[in-house]
């Protein structure tokens, strides 16, 4: 491409001591929401014309920040819902005060940003994966460590659990 129009595209960069890569899933800064970051999975980075660095998102969305999932602050609720989607072996997980702190639903939603917006890797595990991992030293109380509780569609409003079987609020 010529111009304006050029980029250099990159599979990671180095930050510190962290490398961050295409397909990591990252904090990003978000002032004032200390206890919803944004978080989002990298699609792609690039150098734009005016040697800007650039990250292409997919973003993650907190149930609270989903239509139905308002409904879900009261845990009466949540356990009503998530016991219908979540294996049998894990439903003693929810009784856990951060297990509903720690799901994210995927989503279309996509945007760039600068790529000083980014604050950390973190990691977005199956419910499955995060039950083992929580148990790990290394996990045990992790503030970076979530589960991917299924998909929510902004446009529509539906959330889907894990199995794309659409969950009734």
């Amino acid at each position: 491409m010529k111009g304006k129009a050029k980029k250099l595209f990159y599979k990671a960069i180095v930050r510190g001591q962290e490398m961050i890569r295409v397909g990591d899933c990252a904090v990003f800064l978000s002032a004032g929401r200390p206890n919803l970051p944004f978080i989002g999975r990298i699609q792609s980075m690039w150098e734009s014309w005016g040697s800007n660095m650039v990250v292409r998102v997919n973003w993650f969305y907190h149930p609270e920040e989903t239509n139905p999932g308002k409904k879900l602050i009261d845990k009466k609720n949540w356990d009503q819902m998530c016991g219908l989607s979540l294996p049998s072996a894990l439903h003693s997980s929810i009784k856990r005060k951060d297990f509903m702190e720690r799901a994210l639903y995927q989503s279309s939603h996509s945007d760039e940003n600068d790529v000083q917006t980014v604050s950390h890797k973190c990691l977005v595990v199956s419910v499955e994966e995060y039950e083992q991992m929580t148990l790990t030293r290394k996990y045990a109380d992790s503030e970076d460590l979530y589960y991917l509780a299924g998909t929510y569609e902004p446009t529509t409003g539906m959330i889907f659990n894990t199995d794309g079987v659409p969950v009734i609020c």
